[in-house]
């Protein structure tokens, strides 16, 4: 009998776990494109909207990013900037590289050596127009774009992030979007620096 009850109470603890690893976002793991070519990241992207993070919480409007293949295959440079609230632009530089040698979505980007974080392409649009873009762990999507977004197009790729298991109801857009180009006479400050 006593066997029987230490058993009743591991199922129990059990199926806790599960129910609090399910609303945690486990039960929905993100999914990686299958193939990704470097090469569809290089250039500039803006950043159309994004789940809360820490490292972007004093950036009020025109998130940027801008790609450049490394110097060993695999790798990439990576160049993100934001409009402060006192009016300066932030810019930040990381170096990446593909998580592993299968081709897929899965990279990661140093942010503090010898620590990484792991940044999973999800999707990419048409002739890689916009991007989704999210950590394996529900915490952290960003939407990028070549250019300015359609709202029919931002609302597909909002679909994409809902059907990854995203929670999109802390979702930023970010102003100013529209692709301006900075002018030289906005300061800029390094977080680098």
């Amino acid at each position: 009998m006593a066997s029987n009850g230490v058993m009743v109470k591991a199922v129990i603890v059990l199926s806790g776990v599960l129910v609090l690893g399910a609303s945690a976002g486990w039960a929905q793991p993100a999914t990686p494109v299958a193939k990704l070519d470097l090469n569809q990241l290089t250039g500039a992207w803006y950043e159309i909207a994004h789940l809360p993070v820490k490292s972007e919480k004093h950036c009020v409007a025109d998130g940027r990013l801008l790609y450049a293949l490394g110097d060993k295959p695999g790798r990439f440079q990576m160049v993100s900037s934001c409009r402060m609230k006192d009016g300066y632009i932030d810019v930040r530089n990381n170096n990446g590289r593909v998580a592993d040698k299968s081709g897929d979505g899965k990279m990661k980007v140093a942010t503090l050596w010898p620590l990484s974080r792991k940044y999973w392409v999800l999707a990419l649009g048409p002739e890689n127009g916009w991007a989704l873009v999210g950590t394996p762990n529900h915490k952290s999507m960003w939407i990028l774009s070549r250019t300015e977004m359609k709202p029919e197009t931002l609302n597909e790729v909002k679909a994409k992030a809902s059907s990854e298991g995203y929670d999109l109801g802390k979702l930023i857009v970010v102003p100013g979007w529209h692709g301006t180009p900075l002018t030289p006479e906005i300061p800029v400050k390094s977080s680098n620096d």
